[in-house]
């Protein structure tokens, strides 16, 4: 399971959708910055949850 998790985070890694924030600034370890592809990815999640969970609703008035 480990194993798996290390190699999405390597895939996510070279494809630009996340980097480590402590190789940019010396910042905290095992903290993650988005890189254009994770900002976009990030956004097009949040935006289908509030049409999911907000939106589509039939129990309040909008």
């Amino acid at each position: 399971m480990i194993n798996d998790l290390e190699k999405v985070v390597s895939l996510c890694k070279r494809r630009g959708f996340i980097f480590p924030g402590s190789e940019i600034y010396g910042g905290l370890a095992n903290t993650w910055d988005y890189g254009p592809l994770g900002v976009e990815l990030k956004n097009n999640v949040r935006k289908m949850w509030w049409q999911k969970v907000v939106q589509e609703r039939n129990d309040l008035p909008v």
